[in-house]
């Protein structure tokens, strides 16, 4: 029995021993990851597919390690794995320099190329389970079989069937694949700019500029949320694009919320919603919008002043939202003798915000890629840490920093290489022009339809492509559809400009809500539910200036007036609806007639701005009357008997 229990607990010692080896070796793996990353950064001289392949491979590796070092795992299979992945990592390398024989063998792939293929999908789709869950990779699982058995699918979405090896070498060996447009997101802005919020935690950045915005805003309602969206809207109207203003306002803002008491969940999702919109906003908008001009014939400044007050209806409706959340969830206003004094804060730590200056100048100002920004942000962080002694990052903890940031990319980096899969069979089954297509047609010359399905095919087609992508297929199949049904040229590019940007929120494939999540430390898919929640007027803004040109100021100025009151009480309502708050909680029926008081506000007719205007007083009327008396004997101010015995009618939350 003795000797049983010796030889038991020799095992045990000695497998704690592997799986504390293990645990090294991925933190060196992960070093070496952020090192990749920031080095190719400076130095640019790896082709693009070559790096989205080793990028994509340290990933599978790390993954893999974590769960081989993990107590209660089996380490085997996940080492072979690992081998496995480092196998199909140098083909996929070597595949790629060689462009001419690639795209010969797409078509003809060898039967090596094949076998890689297969463990590619399979251990991509099998880290994307363990870091995510089950429903990204069922999703991607879906379009594979689609792909397989589209021959035997009648009607206009059947095709006419591709061979397994086909479909193999598509996910493997094509640019619309694992190591598509998608990974490519996550190989260069996702990546560098997680290094770069690790570094500026580890330097102490992140910890003045939540000190500075609790001593500036701390006593206001909301304020450091209200903080993170107006610096995601100015940064991410100069990037162009959601996921780099994610990763590099994330770090800064989602610490400040959390300590202000809003959820995780919460803060990344108003980050990714807030910086999405940012491109929609003038006066920059993202490279997207000079495409517009260029197409249109007309100058940028009116596509400028066209997107003004739609992009400003969006954040009054997230400042509605983060106003409405503070109030239910208790968010307290910090006395002001609780916050620390702004100019000793200040003057402590100013240093440590250069690099993010430096960051935004380099963006706007210079016009550098995010790429090169992005790297000679992160030497100044380094640089400026050393100012004073306690900020100061030695190699040890440059060491830890880079780890850390490599560790932070790993959800991002596997659920793009998933969404590449999905890409890959739209791309090869000819599904997302198709759809495009068949989606015209099938509005019957009905215009609300048509809007209806041109959304849907901006949302589908913005899955796997950039803005500038989207809106360039979009502009050619289906805005001149519209156009050609009485639509003004410029709603109808803003229309379709303004869906191919929102697919960046809109799940399954949020990839700004994806990378929001990797910083937030929460689950991708209700993050980007949340996301979507809380970009919901989005949605509905290009409906709305579509039936409402005075919003794009095409019309007299009192016309415009009108329009814009209107339609900030309609987001009002919207906000309302979508919280089920206002002061107290509101129960269902109350919600609905808020959602419909919103949509006839969003209306143009006299008629329905009135319908409207009149369900809010029903709904809300008792309670504003109570927020009036309550202020007035606050100040002191008698309130007449007949005021005080109007009653509210209660209401509990659904």
């Amino acid at each position: 029995m003795a000797s049983n229990e010796n030889v038991s607990s020799s095992a045990s010692t000695s497998l704690d021993t592997v799986k504390k080896y293990i645990t090294q070796v991925a933190n060196w793996v992960a070093f070496a990851m952020a090192a990749f990353h920031v080095i190719l950064a400076g130095v640019g001289v790896l082709p693009t597919m070559q790096q989205r392949c080793i990028h994509l491979g340290f990933a599978l590796a790390l993954i893999l390690l974590q769960r081989a070092s993990k107590p209660n795992t089996g380490a085997i299979h996940s080492i072979l794995l690992v081998a496995m992945t480092v196998a199909s990592t140098v083909i996929a390398v070597v595949v790629f320099s060689d462009w001419i024989g690639m795209s010969i063998r797409v078509v003809k792939p060898r039967n090596y190329e094949l076998v890689m293929a297969f463990l590619l999908l399979v251990i991509t789709l099998y880290a994307t389970y363990l870091r995510l869950g089950p429903i990204m990779p069922g999703l991607a699982v879906v379009f594979l079989v689609y792909a397989a058995v589209g021959g035997y699918i009648p009607g206009a979405l059947g095709h006419r069937g591709y061979t397994i090896p086909r479909i193999l070498s598509q996910v493997f060996m094509s640019t619309q694949g694992i190591y598509g447009t998608v990974i490519g997101v996550s190989a260069t802005y996702i990546a560098l700019f997680v290094i770069f919020g690790a570094l500026l935690e580890s330097s102490g950045a992140a910890a003045f500029f939540i000190d500075l915005s609790s001593a500036l805003f701390g006593r206001f309602r909301g304020g450091t949320a209200k903080v993170a969206t107006v610096g995601s809207c100015l940064f991410g109207m100069v990037s162009g694009s959601a996921v780099a203003n994610v990763m590099a306002i994330g770090p800064l803002t989602i610490p400040s919320m959390t300590k202000s008491g809003y959820t995780n969940r919460f803060a990344g999702a108003l980050l990714s919603a807030a910086g999405t919109g940012g491109q929609f906003m003038p006066p920059i908008m993202g490279a997207a919008a000079f495409i517009i001009a260029e197409t249109l014939g007309i100058p940028y400044l009116s596509v400028a002043l066209g997107a003004f007050i739609p992009g400003l209806l969006y954040y009054i409706a997230i400042v509605f939202i983060i106003d409405i959340r503070s109030d239910r969830e208790g968010i307290r206003l910090v006395d002001k003798s609780e916050l620390p004094s702004a100019k000793k804060v200040f003057l402590g730590g100013f240093y440590l915000a250069i690099p993010f200056i430096l960051l935004i100048v380099f963006l706007a100002v210079l016009k550098w890629s995010p790429i090169r920004s992005g790297f000679w942000s992160i030497i100044a962080m380094i640089a400026v840490s050393w100012v004073k002694k306690e900020t100061r990052m030695g190699p040890k903890a440059i060491w830890k920093a880079l780890g850390k940031g490599a560790y932070g990319c790993l959800d991002v980096a596997s659920v793009c290489a998933t969404a590449g899969i999905v890409v890959g069979m739209i791309s090869l089954t000819g599904l997302g022009l198709k759809l495009s297509t068949l989606l015209v047609s099938l509005s019957g010359g009905r215009l609300i339809v048509l809007l209806a399905l041109t959304a849907l095919s901006g949302l589908i087609l913005g899955m796997g492509l950039n803005t500038t992508s989207v809106y360039i297929i979009l502009s050619v199949l289906v805005a001149p559809a519209l156009v050609n049904m009485g639509i003004q040229p410029l709603s109808a590019h803003l229309f379709v400009f303004y869906f191919g940007i929102l697919s960046a929120i809109t799940p399954p494939v949020a990839v700004a809500s994806y990378a929001a999540a990797s910083l937030a430390e929460d689950e991708p898919m209700p993050l980007g539910f949340t996301a979507w929640r809380i970009g919901l007027s989005g949605y509905i803004l290009p409906f709305m200036f579509i039936y409402n040109p005075e919003l794009l100021f095409q019309g007299s100025p009192l016309a415009i007036l009108k329009a814009v009151i209107t339609s900030v009480i309609g987001v009002f309502c919207l906000s309302v609806g979508l919280e089920g708050y206002y002061k107290k909680p509101i129960n269902w029926v109350f919600r609905i007639l808020m959602f419909v008081a919103a949509f006839l506000l969003m209306n143009s007719s006299l008629i329905t701005d009135l319908a409207g205007i009149v369900i809010l007083l029903v709904v809300l009327g008792p309670t504003f009357i109570k927020n009036w008396q309550q202020k007035k004997e606050n100040r002191g101010v008698t309130v007449p008997a007949s005021a005080e015995t109007q009653t509210v009618p209660e209401s509990t939350e659904q």
